[in-house]
């Protein structure tokens, strides 16, 4: 898929993303809730799939963008809003699937975000939502590496919520008991990848753009236990209907 220069920063992030629709395929006649829309390379990769789609984010300047990009790649049936995931400015019920990507660890209260989902997905609806599993270990040993040589300090925390920081680190298995928690029923689960988040070091993402390697990444990263090895663990859930 062919970017306009304005966006060519999407292109990582767009071929990753491929991972969604072969895990967690859409259907022509859903509508879709995508809560932490970002810049929107979900909406990209399923263009075509799927009835409508919201998008909610609370960075309104990344909302703007999108919405450059909705129109100069002539996505259909995408509406955005502002606000925040944890107080989701939709009715009970109304949407047959909700995609919540490298969103749970940025939110202040992640158990009051997936009660939220949960009620916005209709009896029957579906869920794909993605744990942070060795990625963040990765580059905190990188980052710890280059601190030891430069002898610089560490990065300093804040203090306060911003929602481009990780706001707490979980093992998986916990992630997954908030979300059933709330009310969803396990499906499947499995790894985006088994491979570092190299690209952050100027590697090109082979593992994504080279078929026959990402067949096999993929089949690894299906593997019960193995798949908390990868960079994120993606599951699907559903709300019984």
């Amino acid at each position: 898929m062919e970017l306009p220069p304005e966006f060519s920063f999407l292109h990582g992030k767009l071929l990753s993303s491929r991972v969604y629709p072969e895990f967690f395929p859409l259907r022509p006649e859903d509508r879709v809730l995508n809560a932490g829309f970002g810049d929107g390379p979900q909406a990209l990769v399923y263009a075509g799939s799927f009835r409508s789609m919201l998008g909610i984010d609370v960075n309104a300047e990344r909302l703007s963008r999108a919405r450059r990009l909705m129109d100069a790649m002539r996505i259909a049936g995408v509406e955005l809003s502002e606000g925040n995931v944890e107080r989701l400015p939709v009715p009970d019920g109304a949407f047959d699937a909700a995609l919540a990507i490298d969103i749970i660890e940025h939110v202040e209260h992640p158990d009051v975000f997936v009660r939220e989902l949960f009620r916005a997905v209709a009896p029957g609806g579906r869920l794909l939502i993605t744990f942070p599993a060795m990625h963040d270990r990765f580059v905190d040993a990188v980052a710890a590496l280059s601190r030891f040589f430069t002898r610089r300090p560490p990065h300093a925390h804040a203090g306060r919520w911003h929602p481009d920081e990780h706001q707490r680190e979980l093992p998986v298995r916990e992630w997954r008991r908030i979300v059933e928690r709330a009310g969803f029923r396990f499906v499947v689960s499995r790894a985006t990848t088994m491979f570092p988040p190299l690209h952050l070091y100027g590697m090109p993402r082979f593992w994504f753009s080279n078929n026959l390697i990402h067949a096999f990444d993929r089949r690894v990263a299906s593997l019960p236990g193995v798949q908390l090895l990868g960079q994120t663990v993606m599951a699907a859930y559903e709300k019984p209907a």
